[in-house]
């Protein structure tokens, strides 16, 4: 039998406290008074994350939603790819795992596609809050990427693309220090996966400087007392 355990801890706060500009939509079929906009199926995914299965479930279908009146938006493209991987948390199954796990990584491919090529890339910079919605969609991807074990979905490389990327944007330096400081965490994270300590030091440094609310900055400093 074959088992692996997701590291979701790489996620457990990756979609906190970002703001965007970003206009909802009425909810539909069996979702009741409950609007399906950006900012309740974010909330739903966060408490999918921490670690209800029915809000990942409900997280899936708000996105599914917004996708459909908007199907070339990264950031819906990068959250809904990533409930995949929640699913996967939460299921039994070996097999069932991978069969999700795969299917999350096509969609979150597909969101990067969009992120990178033209003409997808046009309607994205003419968004509104277009920057940091690059940003946060290459943190819930390369989050929900350095999860999985390598071994088996060899996503490492990916992560580690979508940090240099996000790192080097010329929206990094603009955006909010709580983005820039998830940022450097997770790229403190694939630096540790990869046994990079130098680096994964620098990182964490980086990230306590910035003080993120969206990080355990205990985590971080307890972490960095080992590496000295």
């Amino acid at each position: 039998m074959i088992t692996f355990g997701l590291q979701m801890s790489a996620l457990r706060s990756a979609v906190a406290v970002f703001a965007l500009a970003i206009a909802g939509v009425a909810a539909a079929d069996g979702l009741g008074a409950v609007v399906a906009d950006f900012a309740t199926a974010r909330a739903q995914f966060e408490a999918g994350r921490a670690g209800s299965a029915d809000a990942t479930g409900r997280a899936q279908q708000l996105f599914s939603q917004l996708l459909s009146k908007d199907s070339a938006n990264p950031l819906y493209l990068a959250y809904f790819g990533s409930t995949y991987a929640l699913q996967a948390r939460d299921s039994r199954a070996p097999w069932t795992r991978i069969k999700l796990i795969n299917q999350g990584n096509s969609i979150l491919d597909r969101a990067l596609d969009l992120l990178d090529h033209t003409p997808a890339s046009k309607a994205v910079a003419a968004r509104s809050g277009a920057g940091q919605a690059e940003l946060e969609t290459r943190l819930v991807v390369m989050a929900t990427f350095i999860a999985l074990p390598d071994t088996l979905f060899h996503r490492r490389a990916a992560a580690k693309r979508e940090y240099q990327l996000a790192v080097s944007s010329p929206a990094f330096a603009a955006a909010s220090p709580d983005l820039r400081g998830h940022l450097e965490y997770e790229g403190a994270l694939i630096a540790r996966d990869e046994g990079d300590l130098a680096a994964e030091r620098a990182a964490l440094q980086r990230t306590l400087a910035l003080k993120p609310t969206s990080v355990d900055l205990a985590e971080v400093r307890a972490r960095l007392a080992e590496l000295h």
